[in-house]
């Protein structure tokens, strides 16, 4: 799906499903287990701190699959700490193998599930960019289409990690308005430098709206 296509949230537009990396298609770089093992331990702010320890190991095991799985391109992983969740006694982790510059993870079943049955900002998304990108438009419409979500992680194949998380003070019409103005942008863009000034441009300015963004 191309940006042009997602009209932020038009109710008469498809979903928002596939976190591809909108035209920024650098070479592919293999994952090793140096890179594995460099992925960080991150204090994520705005996300509850008994998390932080998970977030890690699921950042590593997103690369593990990738490399042992999936030649390396994308895989997602999507976990829910919401207690209704929880308590069905069901999988906690939904993991879905995707193609080199993207993931279309609505459709696995389970990650479905915890996406739609969650609580607001309950979810925690994360996947590689095997071209080392960091979060692309793309990804960030994704984390604002689904109210579940409360922090997407991208890891790159490097083990380098940027991320988007929702601050108590996030404003969800506010929010519409910044992404809708970055996909301007990127519409009327005509190379690669214009595409990455539009998702810079989104996320220097998302902490108006209440979104943490950082990367390490």
């Amino acid at each position: 799906m191309s940006l042009s296509k997602m009209n932020a949230f038009d109710n008469n537009s498809n979903k928002a499903t596939s976190l591809g990396m909108s035209k920024d298609r650098g070479k592919k770089v293999m994952i090793t287990d140096e890179a594995i093992k460099k992925v960080p331990y991150i204090k994520y702010r705005g996300v509850p701190e008994y998390q932080y320890d998970t977030i890690q190991q699921l950042a590593k095991n997103v690369l593990k699959i990738a490399q042992k799985e999936n030649d390396s391109n994308e895989v997602t992983i999507t976990y829910s700490y919401d207690p209704k969740i929880l308590a069905e006694n069901n999988e906690l982790f939904g993991v879905y193998h995707g193609k080199e510059h993207s993931v279309d993870l609505m459709a696995d079943p389970l990650t479905f599930h915890l996406i739609m049955n969650s609580s607001e900002c309950a979810v925690i998304s994360l996947h590689n960019h095997p071209s080392l990108s960091l979060i692309s438009l793309m990804d960030a419409q994704f984390f604002l289409y689904y109210q579940s979500i409360k922090l997407l992680v991208v890891v790159t194949n490097l083990g380098s990690i940027s991320y988007l998380a929702k601050s108590d003070k996030f404003k969800f019409q506010e929010s519409l308005v910044l992404i809708n103005k970055a996909i301007a942008m990127h519409n009327k863009a005509t190379n690669l430098a214009g595409y990455q000034e539009a998702a810079k441009f989104f996320l220097k300015n998302c902490y108006k709206v209440g979104i943490i963004y950082d990367n390490k």
